[in-house]
């Protein structure tokens, strides 16, 4: 887990909760041999909420190529989402305490 797309240093989990323009996000690496791109986005499209009202939650693609950026909207559009797809931006690791943190719940 991590934060990215706003444009304040060094984010946060306190920071991106009042509000510096970040997101909470996960960073997926995927084998397109296995899973090819559009397949990704559709699972990921489906699942995306146009309801956040906070950067914090917005649900966005961040992509790492403009192939990929392209393949997103395409996939959004064809499902009548409304999901930003744009470039990577900058990425920050959050906090050790959010990391796995599903994982840790089970626990």
């Amino acid at each position: 887990m991590g934060y990215t797309g706003g444009d304040a240093p060094n984010p946060t989990y306190k920071s991106v909760c009042r509000g510096d323009g970040h997101t909470e996000a996960l960073k997926v690496a995927y084998d397109p041999s296995v899973l090819p791109y559009e397949d990704l986005m559709q699972r990921v499209i489906k699942q995306a909420s146009p309801f956040a009202a906070k950067a914090q939650y917005k649900s966005a693609v961040w992509a790492s190529t403009p192939e990929q950026e392209a393949a997103a909207k395409k996939v959004a559009k064809a499902m009548g989402k409304d999901v930003p797809v744009m470039p990577t931006s900058k990425w920050y690791d959050a906090e050790d305490y959010h990391q796995k943190y599903v994982e840790k719940q089970r626990r």
